[in-house]
């Protein structure tokens, strides 16, 4: 098992963690674009809502990609006696979190590719999931980098 995540693993984190932040930034371009398809059934591919969507794909590919990594390579374990209720949360929220990342951008291609309105609430819904569990994961990184002190964060720096 290893004892470090790899550099690859820890590139495509951040990779994915900068797409999705772009995700939400621009959200409103996208919004618009939909708004405007619904009105006229005419869908307009503006520079925002490419900036949207090549993200979004790209957020699929590399989660993917990071799924497949996580399943051949493994991970770290997490911090030895830590809290057993806390690393469930952690494991299921990152199995959440591998989860949103996958069907987030499946339902925003089902909208927006497949013209289906359903699929666009679904994505609305799966996006705002999506920030609650970023949201929860960063607080508890922090929680443990900076309270509980046991080094969990250092499973992300390149092993030497």
């Amino acid at each position: 098992m290893p004892t470090h995540y790899s550099r690859l693993q820890i590139i495509l984190h951040w990779l994915v963690a900068g797409l999705i932040l772009l995700q939400f930034l621009a959200n409103d371009w996208i919004g618009a674009a939909w708004h405007v398809f619904q009105d006229t059934g005419v869908k307009t591919q503006t520079f925002g809502a490419l900036l949207h969507i090549i993200p979004g794909i790209a957020v699929l590919l590399f989660a993917i990609w990071r799924i497949a990594l996580r399943l051949i390579r493994g991970v770290p374990p997490l911090p030895a006696g830590g809290n057993p209720l806390m690393n469930k949360v952690a494991n299921w929220t990152h199995l959440a979190l591998y989860v949103l990342i996958v069907l987030t951008p499946l339902s925003g291609m089902a909208a927006w590719g497949g013209e289906i309105k359903i699929a666009a609430e679904v994505h609305d819904l799966l996006t705002s999931l999506i920030l609650i569990l970023i949201g929860l994961h960063t607080v508890a990184a922090l929680f443990h980098q900076f309270v509980l002190k046991d080094g969990l964060m250092d499973r992300m720096r390149r092993s030497r």
